[in-house]
């Protein structure tokens, strides 16, 4: 599949798990879990064309055995990079997930002391929001990525949207409000992904976090989900992270 194409596959999976969760089932931890479930069962395994070099990634996903996250956000993406040089890097992006309430603009779930105390274990973390309406404020920053705007071409979409935002967490706290007004701070979720976390950018490659995140859950708290990635840009097949299993079971 072309690189560009995949892009609008995975979109069209996010957005249409946001969907199903609206309105009877508008719950942050609800639609997180139906978003990575989404994308386990429909694209576990893929090897993208269209670039100068391969891109080839694997991916699985992980439960939380425990109720609770602590201190490390709903969703963390643990990515294990290797390039056509063979060199290796493996790092933590984590997501904090926030819903729009119903009827208003606000996410009035987010808390300054919240980001605060996930900021402080993890400066990348990003801020991500579940929105029922369509975005379409966010977007120039993704269509930018694109030289040819293929996606806009390819598919006739004269203003494209998406349903799930992800922004710096640090941004929404300078910008000191939760509203609809940090969509135009964020990228889709599809983008946060493909073009920067299995990329190996705004991780954090503090071997003593990605560790806390895979196998401190005990002690600190950890995501409720992981998301597991391999990706390889050269000859080699990709490798997925290693995680304690007693503490993050497989998805049924």
């Amino acid at each position: 599949m072309d690189y560009a194409e995949f892009f609008h596959y995975l979109e069209n999976s996010i957005r249409n798990s946001i969907r199903t969760c609206h309105p009877y089932s508008w719950d942050e931890n609800h639609i997180s879990f139906t978003i990575t479930q989404d994308l386990f069962a429909h694209h576990k395994v893929m090897s993208l064309e269209g670039l100068d070099r391969p891109f080839k990634i694997l991916w699985d996903v992980r439960k939380l055995r425990l109720p609770e996250e602590a201190t490390n956000g709903d969703i963390g993406v643990i990515v294990r990079l290797t390039t056509w040089a063979s060199e290796t890097l493996e790092g933590v992006g984590l997501l904090e997930a926030k819903k729009r309430d119903i009827g208003k603009n606000t996410f009035s779930a987010t808390k300054a002391s919240q980001l605060k105390r996930i900021l402080s274990n993890a400066p990348s973390a990003h801020l991500m929001l579940y929105d029922y309406d369509n975005i379409s404020s966010c977007m120039d920053n993704w269509a930018i990525q694109f030289e040819d705007h293929y996606y806009r071409r390819r598919y006739g979409v004269v203003q494209p949207f998406t349903h799930c935002v992800c922004l710096p967490a640090e941004i929404a706290l300078q910008q000191g409000k939760f509203t609809t007004e940090l969509h135009k701070f964020g990228v889709p979720l599809s983008y946060q992904l493909v073009g920067r976390y299995f990329r190996g950018f705004d991780l954090e490659l503090d071997p003593t976090k990605v560790r806390a995140v895979k196998n401190n859950a005990l002690r600190h708290g950890g995501p409720r989900t992981l998301l597991l990635v391999g990706v390889s840009t050269g000859a080699s097949e990709p490798i997925l992270p290693e995680v304690d299993s007693n503490i993050y079971g497989r998805i049924d």
